[in-house]
């Protein structure tokens, strides 16, 4: 066989058996790698052969990130800012400036602010968000998607009075007179979505092309797509997205716990799908935010029980689908190794999303019922970034890249976009790397990136390196970064990157 396209003359390295081997010429054909190697590769060469001179370019397998919420996010672009508002005062004066672009009866929606990172040091009351909205139902989401602020008619569209009871694994926030103060956590939030009007298919279309846009931009052509709201249409969308042609990233779509049933009487099962779209894990939350975790000590916010747990994992398990559950503290990571174990589903690759504090006795447990840690690197940065957040524990157990390896664990990076709202990898890499307590090898860090999100989707061998034979997703820089310091990790961007041997972004 022949290449369509050689890549000739640079720094490449493929993540695979090699490790971090240098080669000098990559081959593609079919979509996928032929052969990696020396000047020898140009053997490959027909009269139809395109050859690239990458002159001293870098060439690595395209990441995988893991655990995105790609709708979520490109509907936060409709909405209004809130990253940059430094007080209340300031959201109040967004959320003006933004409702005045919206049609009457439309809902208002903001996005990205801390609670932590306001002069207020709190969340806002429902009644200052009324000062910009008026009669328009809106509410608000703190950046880490745990919590939101509902605005008086948004609160009344959903019924929730002072005599309202919280939800199952929800909160409701009230003043000293038992009123309301439009405060929503975790589970509660739901109330007020669930009677919001959904966005039609053409926006979230939209949504997912600007997420895309962002992700191909930091070299991430493979993404586990975390369910929203509206999860039917979601996967609805990335087929026609596909069909279409405008789809340039493959697509591993979460199901809620509510498509359980329907996905497995369908028949829907681990790996469902192509090598573009594919129907993922059944995603289930068991504790709650950075706040709100679920600790062995006592303390945290079940949104579900570990009985209801074990009998989704048992069903899920049952049906050959796997379960990614959202799990931080070692109180909810403990539970979800109960409910595999219960279910007699060692082997699974059921997932841990975050695994953020995890001792050393579950770390033993993760690797012998072989799950897989889905983990954002950057967490490692927030202590220092937002002290207080997470409970106090031993260091060596949070975010305990090292300690899973060295169990046997396999590890899967991510960015959670856009709870981290650049999703560009290498910040994440250099903050594993550079961790003093936690660190991992530059390699390892890489593969986490790549091959570790591939096995976590069951895709291992299709992609995750550039070995022969795998597909041809890969992204080329002006330089090695290998060769440069770390420090200046944090703002690489690829020149181009390669969807199965196919330019989707940048330029060569």
């Amino acid at each position: 066989m022949k290449a369509d396209l050689i890549l000739a003359g640079g720094v490449v390295r493929t993540l695979g058996r090699g490790g971090l081997k240098r080669f000098t010429h990559l081959a593609v054909a079919g979509g996928r790698v032929l052969a990696a190697g020396g000047a020898d590769v140009m053997e490959l060469r027909s009269s139809r052969t395109r050859v690239l001179a990458l002159r001293g370019a870098a060439v690595l397998p395209a990441f995988n990130d893991a655990h995105a919420h790609v709708v979520y996010y490109g509907l936060t672009r409709f909405g209004a800012d809130l990253g940059p508002a430094r007080d209340v005062a300031g959201i109040v004066e967004r959320l003006r400036a933004h409702g005045r672009r919206l049609k009457s009866g439309e809902w208002q929606q903001g996005m990205g602010y801390r609670a932590s990172g306001l002069a207020e040091r709190r969340p806002p009351h429902r009644l200052e968000l009324d000062e910009a909205t008026g009669s328009r139902p809106a509410f608000i989401d703190e950046r880490g998607g745990h919590s939101r602020v509902a605005n008086s008619a948004a609160l009344r569209a959903a019924g929730i009075t002072a005599s309202t009871p919280d939800p199952a694994g929800g909160r409701i926030g009230h003043d000293p007179d038992g009123a309301p103060n439009g405060l929503l956590q975790e589970g509660a939030m739901r109330m007020v979505a669930d009677v919001q009007p959904l966005p039609d298919r053409r926006r979230r279309s939209q949504a997912i092309q600007l997420a895309q846009k962002l992700l191909l931009s930091r070299g991430i052509t493979s993404v586990g797509a975390a369910v929203n709201r509206g999860f039917a249409d979601d996967l609805f969308c990335y087929q026609r997205l596909a069909m279409d042609g405008e789809l340039h990233m493959r697509v591993n779509e979460f199901l809620s716990w509510e498509l359980l049933e329907a996905a497995s009487s369908l028949g829907v099962h681990a790996g469902f799908g192509g090598d573009v779209v594919r129907a993922g894990p059944i995603k289930v939350f068991i504790d709650g935010g950075a706040e709100r975790v679920v600790m062995r000590s006592g303390g945290g916010l079940w949104r579900t029980l570990p009985d209801e747990l074990n009998a989704l994992v048992k069903r899920a398990s049952d049906a050959g689908l796997q379960v990614a559950a959202h799990a931080i503290g070692d109180g909810a990571i403990e539970a979800m190794c109960d409910a595999v174990e219960a279910a007699g589903a060692r082997g699974m690759r059921h997932r841990v999303e975050h695994c953020t504090i995890c001792p050393p006795d579950l770390r033993r447990r993760l690797a012998r019922l072989r799950m897989v840690a889905v983990m954002q690197p950057l967490a490692v940065r927030a202590p220092r970034v937002a002290p207080g957040v997470f409970p106090e524990v031993d260091r060596e157990d949070f975010a305990p890249h090292r300690g899973l390896e060295r169990a046997g664990v396999r590890i899967a990076f991510s960015s959670d976009l856009p709870v981290t709202p650049d999703p560009n990898p290498w910040a994440g890499i250099r903050a594993a790397v550079e961790d003093e307590i936690n660190g991992i090898r530059v390699l390892d860090a890489l593969r986490a990136y790549t091959a570790g999100g591939a096995y976590a989707s069951f895709e291992e061998t299709l992609k995750g390196t550039l070995e022969p034979g795998m597909l041809a997703d890969l992204q080329v820089y002006a330089a090695d970064p290998l060769a440069g310091p770390q420090p200046g990790w944090d703002g690489l961007r690829p020149q181009a990157v390669l969807l199965g041997g196919v330019l989707v972004s940048g330029s060569l």
